[in-house]
């Protein structure tokens, strides 16, 4: 996991390539035949992977869509990332390090506005029809010209591209030849690339989007049936195929024999995704073997596995997450400075982190972690309950109600413990002063669709990276504009942050990236927009006979390299 910080430097480099630093274009280093991001799985000291078998994995919460442009969450992420492959992806085991997958090598134009993709040909999707560049301009120009009615659930295309429609950064997508894709920016931009390799820009079936209703001709997502479990849904080309989502209950994939990668196959038969949101369920069910592997699980069980010798625990490495108390500013008091920095001072995150977490996290100095490339320390408030008290009275607030919200039926890498983190904040904040006024709501459907939509007023949620980059957590995450407006999500207006971002995204030296990205983190910190909380190192656990998986820390991990050792 240490490998992180060489990817790191390699994102680096990736920025300058790809802004066209270079005096032609850079070509992406070409794959073997058959190489692909999902990976045949590494030699065991304890004998050779066997075929076969069904993995149980309890995941902290259902996931939301089956479509994975209209997705926002890592659950639905999760899964699909088995069964659904973009032009590009994430080496495994790395949070920057771009690998081909559908594109097996590219080209990317001296002004860095333009990317050239040569496709894998003989490529099949699950439906037997035929991958090629029809069918990624056909995925492309869906997510550029998405409707205003599915704009709110399609959070990554509006946020990466930069809007839909004219307003996109999306100048063009081209079909060269049947296997060659050009796809021309308006502005350069350095983590264009990187984006790419999310799972909600992976390539599905034009037939199956044309025949689940997801090709724009509908507009109420509740009636696309490609977002609700089908028929058809999740139509990629990966090692594994959708088979069934039970809301509430599970999600089934199965083996995909005809998996265009030969040597990297499923060892598996096939892979049932459970929500299983309480702690203790996830623990006794590892201990009884209805369960075979946790996707989290909570800090303070990992003593009890590790004294268990038909269970491990899985350690992802260095952060790539924060927890944080959001906050919407079209709301009052929140709406005034003072009274955000004076939150930030009553909150005692050193309690929470060894309360919640075990001491596997440590407090958030920024609003990313200090590992991420071009992070800085902030000197953020830290615990006095006197200070707040003195920030409230300085801002002249009278009125401290604050209506504050968690989700009931979740935990998150990120948030263990939502409702103990809650009431432990809340009890902070009411002791200097906050009339604070509790509600939950369920993860699947209301919390995340609410809260993005501006109807919270603080709300507890965070981020596990999609890279770790600045402007995944800064841009992406929290606080880039969509179509040009502050989003709905936080309502947070800094026209100047948003140009720095965007200058930085668009730098063509790394040295102008830092010092772009390093006045974007002092602009952000100046307005104290929300309260970041912690950043944790999140632990998996499994059954001992649980082989070859590869962990990694923003949760982009694939299972066709595990086998069942029984």
């Amino acid at each position: 996991m240490r490998r992180r910080l060489v990817a790191l430097a390699g994102a680096a480099v990736l920025v300058v390539a790809a802004c066209g630093g270079a005096a032609s274009p850079t070509p992406a280093a070409s794959p073997s035949p058959g190489q692909s991001a999902a990976p045949s799985a590494p030699a065991s000291p304890t004998g050779q992977p066997k075929a076969g078998g069904t993995l149980v994995v309890a995941l902290p919460g259902d996931i939301t869509r089956t479509d994975p442009a209209l997705i926002d969450d890592s659950n639905s992420s999760y899964v699909m990332t088995q069964v659904m492959e973009g032009l590009v992806a994430l080496k495994p085991g790395t949070t920057s390090e771009v690998v081909p997958a559908l594109a097996e090598s590219w080209t990317i134009s001296p002004d860095g506005k333009t990317y050239t993709f040569k496709l894998r040909q003989g490529v099949k999707f699950h439906d037997g029809t035929d991958f090629n560049a029809e069918a990624v301009k056909f995925n492309y120009d869906r997510w550029k010209n998405f409707p205003t009615e599915l704009q709110d659930y399609s959070y990554y295309a509006g946020a990466v591209f930069g809007g839909y429609g004219d307003t996109s950064n999306i100048a063009s997508v081209d079909v060269v030849d049947p296997y060659t894709v050009t796809i021309t920016l308006k502005q350069p931009n350095s983590s264009f690339l990187l984006a790419q390799t999310l799972t909600v820009f992976a390539i599905s079936s034009p037939t199956a989007l044309r025949a689940g209703k997801a090709d724009n001709s509908e507009t109420d997502v509740s009636k696309i049936p490609y977002a609700q479990g089908g028929p058809p849904a999740m139509v990629g080309t990966g090692p594994f195929k959708f088979k069934e989502w039970v809301v509430g209950d599970h999600v089934t994939v199965e083996r995909n024999p005809d998996y265009w990668n030969k040597d990297a196959v499923p060892y598996l038969d096939a892979i049932v995704f459970r929500p299983v949101a309480e702690e203790a369920q996830r623990l006794n069910g590892l201990a009884s073997g209805e369960l075979d592997f946790a996707q989290v699980v909570a800090p303070v069980d990992i003593a009890t596995i590790r004294q268990n010798p038909d269970l491990q625990v899985i350690d992802r490495g260095e952060s790539c997450n924060i927890a944080q108390i959001s906050m919407n500013h079209k709301y009052s008091p929140i709406n005034n400075k003072t009274i955000r920095e004076a939150i930030a001072y009553a909150v005692n995150k050193q309690y929470l982190i060894d309360t919640f977490y075990a001491g596997l996290a440590v407090p958030a100095d920024n609003w990313m972690p200090l590992n991420t490339l071009y992070a800085k320390p902030l000197n953020l408030p830290t615990y006095d309950p006197e200070k707040a008290k003195q920030l409230i009275a300085e801002s002249g607030v009278t009125d401290l109600t604050i209506d504050f919200y968690y989700p009931s039926d979740v935990t998150r890498p990120y948030m263990p413990d939502p409702k103990g983190i809650f009431e432990a904040i809340t009890s902070d904040l009411e002791a200097v002063g906050f009339t604070i006024v509790p509600h939950t709501e369920t993860w699947r459907p209301d919390y995340l669709d609410h809260e993005y939509a501006g109807n919270f007023e603080m709300w507890l949620l965070g981020w596990t990276c999609d890279w770790a980059g600045p402007d995944n957590f800064l841009k992406t995450a929290f606080f880039g504009y969509v179509d040009g407006e502050p989003s709905t999500e936080f309502a947070y207006r800094n026209d100047e942050l948003e140009k720095t971002m965007n200058d930085a995204l668009a730098a063509t030296d790394e040295a102008t990236a830092k010092a772009l990205w390093e006045k974007a983190q002092d602009l952000i910190r100046a307005d104290m927009p929300t309260v970041p909380l912690v950043n944790s190192t999140p632990p998996a656990a499994a059954r001992a006979d649980v082989k070859g998986f590869i962990g990694s820390g923003n949760l982009t991990e694939y299972f066709n390299t595990v086998w069942l050792d029984r």
